[in-house]
């Protein structure tokens, strides 16, 4: 069976599987769905948001020291539907069983198993009997769980866990304001607010204009709101065709764009391509990557200059780092985003952007503020640009239950 312990060379070499984790083993694991109402509605290209599901799961080993994850399929074309969340909780009890009386590293082993053969079958040979994207996001939040729970275990953070042998990670890491306003003119209140609680970068939804002149006014318009110093990036959702995308983006290079992502849709890897080369805005791909064949295909049409990686749509955390690792060979720089799950999720993946070199570009995890409620008691403040990572072990953040009772959907 592949190890998790030294699948990857940038992987540490999984330092703090030590003794007592070893020989630890899973007793229980347990989940709770939530609904959480986001505070105003979000406006992409695929449309509106309103709201999020997803689950947290509690793995507790036989010393009583549990972890927490969570399991947040996005859900399609901007909706809150329950589908992904429901075909994650479909495998659950399957999962949770095979997980019973394993040790931490026997389960985190068992899971890229899983991941590299896409299946939870017992000869690994069937395809997972619910779509992709929900499989991956069920191996995201166990893996988040038995991260936490180690971390705890060895007495040290997870971003202490996911950091490369000979480096230490950051103690905090740079985000981006996110503005998914559907009109200009409440996208420029966004930017002016993203500016007062200085944030040094800003990625603006566009793809949402009904003419060509439409979306650059939109640009040029958050530009002059936010000044000359600021990093701006454009996100377009898939939004455009290639001439579209041409069209646009030439007339936007006097706005100083560090970068566009997706401008045309996931599959026309080829139109991305002649768009790297018709414009010196770099590209970036979002939709494109779902784990690391989609990514080396990305990277084999020269479809990006930078992946922007989100763990709950890769498969996990060390599937986001053979990703980057990947990119890293080819000369392409990565991102790390949210998928607008709650605080578990954020603070796992802002663990992980702490505890990679190669993270040099603000990553997408201010997001929590879109949500009615974080799911934690001590949150994850953003101050001037950065989020902090929490010194506690495990993820080091503490589940707010009482929330989680508030939101939840007594669905299993």
């Amino acid at each position: 069976m592949p190890s998790w312990r030294s699948a990857s060379p940038i992987f540490p070499g999984f330092r703090a599987c030590l003794k007592s984790s070893s020989t630890m083993k899973i007793i229980d694991v347990q989940w709770r769905s939530y609904r959480l109402p986001l505070l105003n509605s979000f406006t992409t290209a695929h449309g509106v948001m309103t709201a999020r599901e997803g689950i947290i799961i509690q793995i507790t080993t036989e010393r009583g020291i549990s972890g927490i994850g969570e399991i947040a399929p996005l859900p399609a074309s901007g909706s809150s539907s329950p589908a992904g969340s429901a075909a994650s909780r479909s495998l659950l009890p399957d999962l949770a069983a095979r997980l019973h009386e394993k040790t931490l590293a026997e389960a985190l082993d068992l899971l890229l198993a899983w991941s590299k053969k896409g299946t939870i079958g017992a000869d690994l040979s069937r395809p997972p009997p619910v779509y992709l994207p929900a499989f991956a996001s069920t191996l995201c939040g166990l893996e988040i769980a038995l991260l936490d729970a180690l971390g705890k275990t060895e007495g040290c953070g997870v971003s202490m866990l996911l950091s490369p042998v000979g480096t230490v990670p950051r103690a905090k890491v740079p985000v981006n304001a996110v503005i998914g306003a559907s009109t200009t003119e409440a996208a420029i209140e966004a930017a002016r607010e993203a500016m007062s609680n200085d944030f040094l970068c800003v990625k603006l939804k566009v793809g949402l204009g009904g003419s060509v002149r439409e979306e650059i006014e939109r640009v040029a318009a958050v530009r002059d709101a936010i000044g000359p110093a600021m990093h701006l990036r454009l996100d377009a959702n898939e939004a455009w065709n290639l001439e579209q995308a041409i069209a646009i983006l030439s007339q936007c290079v006097p706005y100083d764009i560090q970068y566009v992502e997706q401008p045309l849709k996931a599959h026309d890897l080829a139109g991305m391509r002649d768009l790297r080369r018709a414009v010196p805005i770099p590209i970036a791909v979002d939709e494109a990557l779902h784990g690391l064949e989609s990514a080396q295909l990305v990277l084999n049409n020269e479809a990006a200059d930078i992946l922007v990686i989100k763990p709950q749509l890769a498969g996990g955390l060390h599937a986001v780092q053979q990703i980057m690792q990947a990119a890293a060979e080819r000369g392409v720089r990565s991102v790390i985003t949210s998928a607008i799950e709650t605080g578990i999720g954020v603070a796992a993946a802002l663990h992980l952007a702490a505890a990679s070199p190669a993270v040099t570009l603000g990553c997408g995890l201010a997001t929590l503020h879109l949500l009615v409620d974080d799911l934690l008691v001590e949150g994850l403040p953003v101050r001037e640009g950065f989020m902090t990572v929490p010194t506690g072990s495990g993820l080091g953040v503490t589940l707010d239950r009482k929330a989680l009772d508030k939101y939840s959907l007594f669905l299993g």
